[in-house]
């Protein structure tokens, strides 16, 4: 009897150390999920511990005597980085309105303890808007390590404002002096390459980040340029007019059902951390869809994002659609790097100079790549020198 048992003891102990080698090459998850094996690979489901974060958001508020208003709630869904399957939690956005006397900080203070005793955290408070009225966004959520990237999910996003805190109004036009105005460099695609992050991050004037979601580097990109204090939206793939063009792995087609891209936009949205704006990635078919646009900016604009329209096409109608639906908008006027030539990218920033001299302000997109770093950073002095301010893209938006 005795061998028997202790030849079940190594059986039992040979199954938990293959399944351990499995976990290990996989990548060990972080805590906090419940593990679903489908078709497609591994379920890393977080919804219990998101629901466990909400209650907890919820007990720090009324701590503070505050309740939460205009409460929207998803399911998130998003592909898992390096290997087949998916990441799932619920999550919450939220207003929550305080008294003109009491300081956003204090509801902070609240979060941070409750959070943590669900498993959670704050993860980031900034300055923000809602519905045009400044705020104080705080994110709260779940932050780990997963296959050995950095793993972030907002599980609650909590709207700050202050009853007494006045609508701001719109920022009239710059005056132009000569020899003035601003600009607003966006550079599209982080995401595929390492290399120009920290090129960028640490360029040491206002760059405008647009990360593509999905990528290897994305979440790097938009943690980088968090770091540094710049500017971070969703580069959002729509459909260009020749499929061949067609790059993304996930991509926002016109012959999607209307449910099918709200759900898509939802998950690129959540897939990003600390973004502030969209704008569209390629999307020369997409753009001039009318409809189309309207369901994407519907999303964009429940998450109270603003849109800069990449203009990959004079049909397009993006920009068009999102003023009638009350985005804040703006529109690329100037791709820089159409040519990889260091000084071809100069003379293009260089009729930018122009562009904003004549007009008082001018956004211009270019790329992650590494010539573009070059010209842009070695263009700085003369930018200045012209009198021209380097700004983030949502300064120039209307």
């Amino acid at each position: 009897m005795a061998k028997k048992s202790n030849h079940l003891k190594w059986i039992l102990a040979l199954a938990a150390l293959v399944i351990a080698v499995i976990f290990y090459q996989a990548g060990s998850p972080p805590a906090g999920y419940d593990l679903e094996k489908t078709g497609a690979g591994v379920v890393l489901d977080f919804t219990d511990t998101a629901n466990k974060i909400h209650a907890a958001v919820d007990a720090g508020l009324n701590s503070v005597k505050v309740k939460p208003e205009r409460l929207t709630e998803a399911r998130q869904e998003v592909p898992r980085t390096g290997v087949e399957g998916l990441i799932r939690w619920h999550s919450r956005s939220m207003l929550v309105m305080v008294p003109a006397t009491m300081s956003p900080a204090v509801v902070e203070q609240a979060l941070t303890p409750a959070a943590a005793n669900a498993g959670g955290q704050v993860i980031g408070t900034e300055p923000d808007t809602y519905n045009g009225a400044p705020t104080v966004r705080i994110d709260v959520g779940i932050k780990d390590m997963l296959n050995n990237e950095p793993l972030t999910i907002v599980t609650d996003r909590i709207y700050v404002a202050q009853e007494q805190s006045p609508v701001p109004q719109i920022k009239p036009k710059p005056e132009v002096k000569s020899g003035g105005g601003e600009m607003a460099i966006i550079i599209d695609d982080f995401g595929y390459i390492r290399e120009p992050i920290a090129e960028y991050a640490n360029m040491g004037r206002p760059i405008t980040f647009a990360v593509l979601p999905y990528r290897q580097y994305s979440t790097e990109a938009a943690s980088a340029a968090l770091s540094a204090g710049h500017l971070v939206m969703l580069h959002l793939p729509l459909e260009p007019l020749s499929a061949t063009e067609e790059t993304e792995p996930t991509v926002i087609t016109v012959n999607m059902p209307a449910a099918e891209i709200k759900q898509t936009v939802e998950q690129a949205i959540a897939s990003i951390p600390g973004l502030k704006g969209v704008n569209n990635h390629q999307g020369s078919k997409a753009t001039a869809d009318r409809q189309v646009m309207k369901t994407v900016l519907g999303v964009i604009k429940a998450h109270n994002l603003f849109f800069i329209d990449s203009r990959t096409s004079n049909k397009t109608v993006a920009a068009e659609v999102s003023r009638q639906l009350g985005l804040r908008t703006g529109e690329n006027e100037l791709f820089l790097d159409n040519s990889s030539d260091i000084e071809l990218i100069k003379k293009q920033l260089r009729t930018a100079i122009a562009m904003a001299r004549r007009n008082g302000s001018v956004t211009v997109i270019g790329h992650a790549r590494p010539n573009t770093v070059i010209a842009v950073r070695e263009m700085i002095p003369e930018i200045e020198a012209a009198g021209i301010r380097l700004v983030y893209a949502d300064q120039l938006i209307r």
